[in-house]
């Protein structure tokens, strides 16, 4: 994956306190937190374009939506997708039911606006759903039932050969979930699950020049995923892309205990970058602008421990206010000698 994430969950989990609480009853999440992001940068360089809009404790009923879509002045839209939209862009929408996606396009005909042929312009677009919950009844299963939309990416105008090494595209869309179970004594049991599709060029020795070629890469935590992704490719070497089908999964977050807090977040990501001269990208993850109505894309339900399938029985949970400021996911280390199960150990899959 890229060196450069933006970092945009970090940012606006330290800048915004997440208090959002509630009871789950049998896979319904009653108040969650949204946020919808974009930004545009110049690299190396700096941000071009940066927006986040939050919506805290929005509930399903009515339902509530965070969206942001922001144009850029490089570039136009030659993705297929979202034919009113003429110029580059980056979208995102986020509704309480889990309704929603990311999606990004952007093909520019000259300088992407830097000086260097390693100079490349960025576009990110990023979805999240948080929840913070104490918990107070007795030792059950967290699952988190999520139902993951189309994945597509792809990359536009790419060079059979090239005369030197270059600055090259990138397309990525990708769907993460980060937990934190913080125990009353301080202790925490952190989990990570990634699913998503990367897409890039690759410059090889050829005779004189470079033979300049597309791959691809199928981003999964745990590694391997336990279920076969189905991927299919357009047939197009020049405007490659390749597409991911759905998936619905339940992931079992871990076992909860009374006092202990829960904190969990949803993401979507899309995201990519072009050196510019008749080059660029698109990446989507579901729908960024809402066109295609679809819910109850995203679920809790707590299930006490012993108890096998998620939907044979729950427990009612009754949420109280919690500050979500653990955001800056994988730099949370977990004690050694307190290590439990990750979230990579506990996902539970329906394809």
């Amino acid at each position: 994956m890229m060196n450069n994430r933006m970092g945009i969950a970090p940012i606006l989990a330290m800048c915004i306190p997440l208090l959002s609480g509630g009871a789950v009853y049998g896979g319904t999440i009653s108040s969650v937190d949204l946020s919808a992001n974009v930004i545009e940068s110049v690299l190396p360089g700096g941000t071009v374009f940066h927006d986040s809009k939050p919506l805290l404790d929005a509930t399903t009923d009515p339902l509530q939506t965070a969206e942001l879509l922001h144009l850029s002045d490089a570039g136009v839209n030659a993705s297929g997708r979202s034919t009113n939209i003429a110029g580059a862009f980056a979208s995102s929408l986020a509704q309480s039911d889990g309704n929603g996606g990311v999606g990004v396009s952007q093909l520019i005909f000259g300088n992407p606006g830097g000086s260097g042929q390693d100079t490349i312009r960025q576009l990110v677009a990023q979805s999240l759903w948080t929840h913070t919950f104490i918990y107070d009844g007795p030792a059950a299963h967290d699952f988190l039932h999520l139902n993951i939309p189309e994945i597509q990416v792809g990359l536009l105008g790419v060079p059979p050969r090239r005369t030197g090494l270059s600055g090259t595209e990138t397309a990525e869309a990708r769907a993460e979930v980060d937990t934190v179970i913080t125990h009353p004594d301080g202790t925490t049991l952190q989990g990570i699950f990634e699913y998503g599709l990367r897409e890039f060029e690759t410059q090889i020795p050829s005779g004189s020049d470079l033979l300049n070629l597309t791959d691809k890469r199928i981003l999964e935590r745990p590694d391997p995923l336990q279920f076969t992704p189905h991927l299919s490719f357009n047939g197009d070497d020049f405007n490659p892309s390749y597409t991911l089908d759905p998936v619905a999964l339940d992931l079992d977050l871990g076992v909860i205990q009374a006092g202990d807090t829960m904190s969990w977040v949803y993401t979507l990501t899309a995201e990519g970058s072009t050196h510019g001269f008749e080059r660029g990208y698109f990446a989507f993850l579901g729908d960024p602008f809402g066109t295609d109505v679809a819910t109850g894309n995203l679920g809790e339900t707590i299930i006490a421990s012993g108890v096998p399938e998620a939907t044979t029985s729950s427990l009612m949970l009754l949420g109280l206010g919690g500050l979500l400021c653990w955001v800056s996911r994988r730099k949370a280390a977990i004690p050694p000698q307190r290590e439990e199960r990750t979230l990579a150990q506990n996902c539970r899959f329906r394809v």
